[in-house]
């Protein structure tokens, strides 16, 4: 079973899904309204839509219009916590090893 992080990370590797998730910005949009703005099908939205759902990122409802899409960046904290956390860990590390290379006081015999 993939952790909430994994298929949060999965769900925005796609540019498609970081695309409708950028459409959403904007507020709840209709099904059609995301398809016609991305210039994709039904079928191919339908796809990217579960695995956003799946991971948290989207809710859909049916209005009497339609399908309602809204966006939850919730999940998104998850994964910035994450990307901050190794980050700083990365930084401290990089930053040890360029003390560890840093030439020191030269002896004279």
């Amino acid at each position: 079973m993939a952790s909430a992080l994994d298929e949060t990370l999965l769900a925005i590797a796609d540019p498609m899904r970081r695309r409708i998730f950028e459409v959403l910005f904007a507020g709840a949009t209709r099904v059609g309204e995301i398809a016609a703005a991305l210039g994709v099908d039904g079928d191919a939205l339908s796809k990217h839509l579960a695995v956003m759902e799946c991971a948290g990122l989207i809710v859909r409802q049916r209005g009497e219009d339609g399908e309602i899409v809204t966006a939850n960046p919730a999940p998104l904290e998850i994964a910035a916590k994450w990307i901050n956390t190794n980050r700083e860990l990365w930084t401290m590390r990089s930053q040890m090893q360029d003390s560890s290379h840093e030439p020191g006081p030269v002896e004279r015999p």
